[in-house]
């Protein structure tokens, strides 16, 4: 886990440390204050004390895919209401609708446009 001093705090969570890590990456170059997690469960570590404002999370992962992680998310009483992003490999309605169900707000393909994405951020943090 990686912690910035910033004002939002994004948390990133994927299975993949190559991808997290040019995700941690780039978020560094936006005034974030990022957290990283490399599983679901890792997230709901992270995410009780880091209280992120944004989560974006890969859905593909092994043990706790990112439905069930966010649907527990969503369940913790002790952080604040937050905003969520999905990403995934499978653009169809489908995914989306069922990223919703889970708590997401927002679902984008991967491989991830970092434009559409910081503006996404930026979209919800705006309207939390």
């Amino acid at each position: 886990m990686c912690i910035e001093d910033k004002s939002l705090r994004v948390l990133l969570v994927d299975d993949q440390d190559d991808v997290l890590n040019m995700m941690h990456l780039l978020m560094q170059r936006q005034p974030y204050a990022v957290a990283t997690a490399n599983s679901g469960s890792k997230a709901l570590e992270v995410a009780a004390d880091f209280a992120p404002h944004i989560v974006v999370s890969d859905i593909g992962m092994p043990e706790m895919d990112g439905y069930e992680m966010m649907s527990n998310l969503r369940r913790m009483n002790q952080i604040s209401p937050f905003k969520a992003i999905a990403l995934t490999g499978y653009e169809d309605s489908a995914q989306g609708e069922r990223a919703a169900a889970a708590g997401f707000d927002v679902h984008l393909t991967k491989p991830v446009n970092w434009d559409e994405l910081f503006d996404t951020i930026n979209q919800l943090s705006a309207s939390a």
